[in-house]
């Protein structure tokens, strides 16, 4: 009887010790890590082409662009407006003569401006004057040669053309060109200076001019129309 007993306890035991094995061997699947640092390598994005395929034309172009056409000189004028102008007056005479012949006009301008204050200018004048002085100008004519005919505009200063006129003169080659002065003043009219044209621009044929006064210059349309018949311009 008692044997019995100790076999009934013995597998007891056997039965109880391997139920707790089992339960401390079980793993728990219930939740998984999304990821373990390191062992799951980072995805490379594949490579992009960084500029678009060239797409072919639609259709080749018909025939070859034509050129542009050069223009031509025909048109240049062969005469010339050239004048020096302090108080408008004169200015005013030339654009006249430009609208009248369709000539090109030019100023003669001093490189270095006259001053705005007449009787500081007139002080000026006289001792450019008195200097026989050739003040330098700001620009020069292109395609001197193209010219024919050239008007000589400018004011009565001290009873002659400003010296900057001569400089103008003086620059230029005048064999076989026509030189007609025009000229503004108060009183005085050319003055002396038809003779100073006269020897600067040596070669020159030196017509019949026309000059205009404070009180004339109302006039001046009608009046260059009629010196321009008269010279048969």
């Amino acid at each position: 009887m008692k044997k019995w007993t100790s076999l009934l306890l013995a597998l007891a035991m056997a039965l109880s010790l391997a139920a707790c094995g089992n339960s401390g061997t079980q793993e728990n699947t219930s939740e998984l890590p999304a990821s373990v640092s390191g062992s799951i390598a980072e995805e490379t994005p594949a490579p992009t082409d960084t500029e678009a395929p060239a797409e072919e034309p639609a259709e080749e172009p018909s025939e070859e662009p034509a050129e542009s056409e050069t223009p031509t000189t025909e048109d240049s004028s062969s005469v010339l407006i050239a004048y020096f102008s302090w108080s408008g007056n004169t200015e005013q005479v030339a654009q006249i003569i430009q609208q009248e012949t369709g000539g090109d006009l030019f100023e003669i301008a001093p490189a270095t401006a006259y001053t705005d204050d007449y009787n500081e200018l007139l002080d000026i004048a006289q001792q450019e004057q008195s200097d026989n002085a050739r003040p330098e100008l700001a620009g020069q004519v292109e395609n001197w040669e193209q010219y024919d005919t050239i008007f000589v505009g400018y004011p009565n200063w001290w009873s002659d053309a400003p010296m900057a006129v001569y400089t103008f003169l003086e620059s230029y080659d005048w064999d076989g060109k026509t030189l007609i002065p025009f000229n503004t003043s108060a009183s005085g009219g050319f003055g002396r200076s038809l003779s100073g044209l006269e020897e600067s621009a040596s070669g020159a044929t030196i017509l019949e001019g026309i000059s205009f006064t404070e009180h004339t210059l109302g006039d001046a349309q009608s009046e260059v129309t009629a010196w321009l018949d008269g010279l048969g311009l």
